[in-house]
């Protein structure tokens, strides 16, 4: 089977990508350095094409040199190796006609993730609760995932250690 991978050059794209080579399907990974700007539209009629399916894992940065702007909205953090699995089975699956909720275990406010991961990189940025800021901006309440969704078991804590 063919898979656009749109975003497949990032953090979960590129794993998105490895695995279903690994399980024998044509993944192509399409990005900003293959040609294809999702911002500025170049590349994004072409890069379907042929294929049978498109997985769209592209992000929005919210941060500069100075600080990260995140809104406080609550959320299940999971591993990108999580969700790299969770993607590529459904990617090469039987389509859902539906939704795969995934999520990690544990439950932040995302400016405090933000704070702890920045933390424990040892990054000096300043982390700034900014309710406008990304794509979480636009949710009305939390992120958690529905009671029957399927929790990776990897704490984020446990990952950041």
């Amino acid at each position: 089977m063919k898979i656009a991978v749109i975003g497949g050059t990032g953090l979960i794209g590129s794993q998105v990508v490895e695995e279903l080579r690994a399980a024998g399907h044509e993944a192509v990974p399409h990005a900003k350095s293959t040609g294809v700007d999702v911002l500025g539209g170049q590349g994004l009629d072409e890069a379907p094409a042929g294929a049978d399916v498109v997985v769209d894992l592209t992000n929005s940065p919210t941060s500069d040199a100075d600080t990260v702007r995140l809104p406080a909205t609550p959320v299940q953090p999971i591993a990108a190796a999580g969700v790299a699995s969770a993607v590529a089975e459904v990617a090469a699956g039987a389509p859902l006609n539906g939704v795969r909720d995934i999520a990690g275990p544990g439950v932040f406010p995302l400016d405090e993730l933000g704070r702890l991961t920045l933390s424990r990189k040892g990054d000096d940025r300043t982390v700034v609760t900014d309710p406008t800021a990304g794509m979480f901006a636009l949710v009305k309440g939390d992120v958690l995932t529905d009671p029957k969704a399927r929790l990776a078991p990897t704490r984020y804590t446990d990952r950041l250690a």
